[in-house]
């Protein structure tokens, strides 16, 4: 049987802390709480222009109104959805919650937008 040198010994104590860290460190980013979506911002829009904006991390449901119908919006633990709308197809209100910048809710129907964005200026414009 071979002896390990110290250097050797001192090398693989070294590697067991770093590998301890990265679990340490990887198991503390799991159980953390997501914050990735502070500061984000929900831009609503309709045909007409700007209809409001709210921060992500907001809890608020409101309705917007349009010529074409209404469409119920909530906001709610870091997502916003279309909780219900009054048009034929439903394709908004089916959509799957959104959270991420660039992420969109579109309701044809009613010409309504809704989108998430790191800032309210970088919103898509309507034409």
């Amino acid at each position: 049987m071979t002896k390990l040198k110290p250097g050797d010994r001192a090398l693989m104590v070294l590697a067991a802390i770093v590998a301890l860290a990265a679990l340490v460190w990887f198991a503390a980013s799991a159980l953390a709480p997501a914050s990735a979506h502070t500061g984000l911002t929900v831009v609503c829009q309709t045909r007409e222009g700007f209809y409001r904006t709210d921060a992500l991390d907001a809890d608020v449901t409101y309705t917007v109104t349009t010529v074409e119908g209404t469409n119920r919006v909530s906001i709610a633990d870091g997502e916003v959805d279309v909780v219900a709308a009054d048009c034929d197809n439903q394709v908004c209100v089916e959509h799957a919650p959104i959270n991420a910048p660039g992420e969109q809710i579109v309701c044809l129907p009613h010409g309504m937008v809704i989108e998430v964005v790191e800032d309210e200026g970088d919103a898509a414009h309507l034409v």
